[in-house]
């Protein structure tokens, strides 16, 4: 509920409202809004435990390793534990392995970590791991009205795109407002793409935005639905939408950067 009805809600008012300074406070007040209503208790929502894990020189093998027995010995036909593994092919974190669970809130207290697998954890992985480059943990949610699949095709795949929008903090409500109008132009033009979006809401600026694109081989990546296809703009809004679209994005991003992942099964519980 939280982002969506009140972004709705705001944006019946800013279209009534002019000046830079309401659309400026609308934005404030949307994000506000969401951070709320992760607060106040939306147990069945899932949160993304996330966390990148760069090797040391020369030991990523040995890392990947011990993250594998790690998994099979702790999170392996335990569903309460569940563990996701993706190892970093292009970019500045190549080589590194993203690992995240999923839990709702409410699960977060009944599961919480457990002393033996930290334990283990540190004693057989990290020393492994460079440190230096550590972030921490994050915290992300998807953005369910934000998610398109016209793929026919909803189980996992092998690799996925993900690329990285840093919205500036005033500008979220014009971001809500044009991802909307992304998905409704594939609904109407009934492609084949598919792709989701999820926003980091702990751990570091929260407004940054991961849209990810899966796909299951390099013939498939080649061959994707473009996402921003200016026929299929053309078609849901008319000629010279796609243009002014790709203005208003750029004028409201900090930067946009993308990279390439791909799943590692044995590190992972399904």
């Amino acid at each position: 509920v939280g982002l969506y009805i009140n972004w709705l809600e705001l944006t019946q008012i800013n279209n009534k409202v002019k000046g830079q300074k309401m659309k400026k406070f609308t934005g404030v007040i949307v994000f506000f809004s969401f951070c709320m209503s992760l607060s106040l208790g939306q147990d069945s929502r899932l949160v993304y435990e996330y966390r990148m894990w760069h090797p040391k020189p020369m030991q990523g093998q040995q890392m990947e390793e011990a993250m594998a027995k790690k998994t099979k010995k702790y999170n392996v036909g335990n569903d309460n534990y569940p563990m996701f593994s993706y190892r970093v092919l292009t970019g500045k974190d190549q080589g590194a392995v993203i690992r995240f669970s999923t839990h709702t809130f409410a699960d977060r207290d009944k599961y919480p970590l457990r002393k033996a697998e930290v334990e283990y954890w540190q004693k057989n992985v990290i020393p492994y791991v460079d440190m230096s480059k550590d972030e921490g943990t994050l915290l992300w949610v998807q953005m369910d009205n934000h998610v398109y699949n016209g793929s026919g095709n909803s189980g996992s795949s092998k690799y996925s795109e993900v690329t990285q929008y840093l919205v500036h903090p005033a500008k979220l409500s014009e971001w809500a407002e044009l991802r909307n109008e992304l998905v409704e132009a594939h609904k109407k033009s009934g492609s084949k793409a598919r792709f989701a979006h999820f926003n980091r809401i702990s751990g570091g600026k929260t407004h940054l935005i991961h849209m990810i694109v899966p796909f299951d081989s390099w013939a498939d990546y080649e061959n994707l639905v473009p996402i921003f296809s200016r026929e299929i703009f053309e078609n849901a809004y008319g000629e010279g939408s796609h243009k002014k679209w790709l203005d208003r994005v750029a004028n409201i991003l900090e930067f946009r950067r993308t990279y390439i992942r791909e799943y590692l099964p044995d590190l992972s519980t399904g």
